[in-house]
């Protein structure tokens, strides 16, 4: 897989649960075939907002395997497989690839924060032992480990380490990773998606394309076809949406905003929990606004 196949519009897509806690199938094929229709690039499964960290090992295969057998083959599929075990991430980046994915997503190992000699050790034996590309994916937030451009660009001299999601939301960061680095360069930001274009960035795995994919993909086709008007005038009418899905924490607005569109249960796995009432609501008025906004803004 080469760069330019990491480009364009990837949903870092939701998992839905049922009831009972288990997972919701009817309502993840639902969700699987419109992301297709909306045209995304690819989808990312147990990342952060599928909630992976709830997620057993099997049920995480068996997401890979629906995903694979129900989407086109032009949609990609990611896995996240990474984590803070070198070990137990090479087992399951090998079962994810079995099970179809096209490519792994891999954090930066949470809380043991190794060094860069460590980070190098881990990624490296993570590549060796598998023949799809990796996706590199920062998030200082989660992780509690920031790094620099010059370490992200040395761990992505690693063979098969070809893409980073970057998820710091500091695009000054940013660029300097697009400058140091041969990979591609993913925004793991919403509201600093239009401006990562700009620096240089080839696409993004994003939270709003689970409710708006068609939105994010038509932003995207007119930033690369200079329609630099039109994609401002799409992020302006997105942003809204995006800030109300971070009103608390990802995925929580989510799983609200996939009820209110039908898309799924407002269902969490514990420690998680749904937003409050007031949250609910300001969510559902915003990404219903949003709706109507974007339709008026991408008919024009």
């Amino acid at each position: 897989m080469s760069n330019a196949s990491f480009s364009g519009v990837w949903t870092a897509i939701a998992t839905p649960f049922s009831e009972s806690g288990a997972i919701d199938w009817t309502s993840f094929e639902k969700h699987l075939a419109q992301q297709a229709e909306g045209g995304i690039s690819g989808i990312v499964i147990s990342g952060t907002t599928g909630e992976s960290p709830t997620l057993t090992v099997q049920e995480k295969i068996s997401l890979v395997r629906k995903a694979r057998a129900i989407l086109p083959a032009t949609v990609r599929v990611m896995a996240g497989s990474g984590g803070n075990n070198t070990a137990q991430s090479i087992e399951l980046s090998k079962l994810c690839v079995e099970a179809g994915a096209d490519s792994l997503l891999i954090v930066t190992p949470p809380y043991n924060k190794p060094s860069l000699s460590g980070l190098k050790l881990h990624y490296q034996m993570i590549a060796d032992s598998v023949n799809v590309p990796l996706c590199l994916y920062h998030v200082p937030g989660r992780t509690a480990q920031s790094l620099s451009h010059t370490a992200i660009a040395t761990l992505t001299s690693i063979k098969n380490v070809v893409a980073v999601k970057e998820a710091s939301g500091d695009i000054a960061l940013y660029s300097r990773v697009v400058n140091s680095s041969k990979a591609a360069i993913l925004s793991g930001d919403d509201p600093t998606y239009l401006a990562s274009l700009a620096v240089g960035g080839v696409g993004v795995i994003s939270v709003v394309s689970n409710i708006f994919p068609e939105a994010m993909v038509a932003l995207t086709k007119a930033y690369n076809g200079q329609q630099n008007h039109k994609a401002l005038s799409i992020h302006k009418a997105l942003l809204p949406a995006i800030d109300a899905l971070f009103c608390e924490t990802n995925p929580c607005p989510l799983k609200a905003a996939l009820e209110i569109f039908d898309l799924g249960k407002n269902i969490l796995r514990a420690p998680l929990a749904p937003v409050s009432e007031e949250n609910y609501a300001f969510i559902k008025k915003t990404i219903l606004t949003a709706r109507d906004d974007l339709k008026s803004v991408m008919q024009k």
